[in-house]
């Protein structure tokens, strides 16, 4: 018996050792193939908002102003970028004098989304400077324009304590971008 085992034990170490060098020197091949997407880009966009008077005192620069006076001027926006943009305008003042801080009796602003009008339809704001906020316009596409038309005042009603004053103040207009979308 202890014959027959260690033959047999024997036979089935000689088929493995025997697998085992047919395998190392054996090699499998296998075909494959590779595809690309080649030049592929993203550039985003140049959001440019300009106006035609950016200069100090280009908008307004009155000397000897009097109770009941008004002036009326236009801002052009243009759109210099490449993607369309709405925009919005807010007030800063450079410097407080009772013709800022006094909101009845100080300089008074309206303004209107138009070019050179005052059609109460076009109305964006009206009431103290001070608090002047323009909301936001509509799409100005690329390349595009927009005009503001301001008219300020001081009321017939402002009295003495107003003479000798001076106010300096800016406006900016601020763009945000149109919201991005799948593509």
């Amino acid at each position: 018996m202890r014959g027959t085992n260690f033959l047999v034990a024997t036979m089935a170490l000689s088929a493995l050792v025997l697998i085992g060098v047919t395998s190392v020197g054996s090699t499998t091949a296998t075909f494959t193939a590779a595809t690309t997407n080649p030049g592929n880009t993203f550039q985003t966009a140049t959001l440019l908002i300009s106006n035609d008077k950016p200069n100090a005192g280009d908008l307004v620069n009155i000397t000897n102003l009097v109770p009941g006076d008004t002036a009326q001027r236009v801002v052009h926006i243009t759109n210099g970028g490449n993607t369309g943009f709405t925009y919005a305008g807010a007030v800063s003042a450079t410097a407080s004098t009772l013709l800022w801080t006094d909101t009845t009796f100080g300089l008074q602003a309206a303004v209107y989304r138009c070019n050179n009008c005052t059609t109460p339809a076009n109305s964006v704001y009206s009431g103290a400077l001070k608090n002047m906020a323009i909301p936001a316009s509509g799409t100005v596409a690329a390349a595009g324009s927009d005009y503001l038309t301001f008219v300020f005042s001081l009321p017939t009603t402002a009295g003495n304590t107003f003479q000798s004053l001076s106010q300096d103040f800016t406006v900016t207009y601020t763009a945000t971008q149109l919201a991005g979308a799948a593509r």
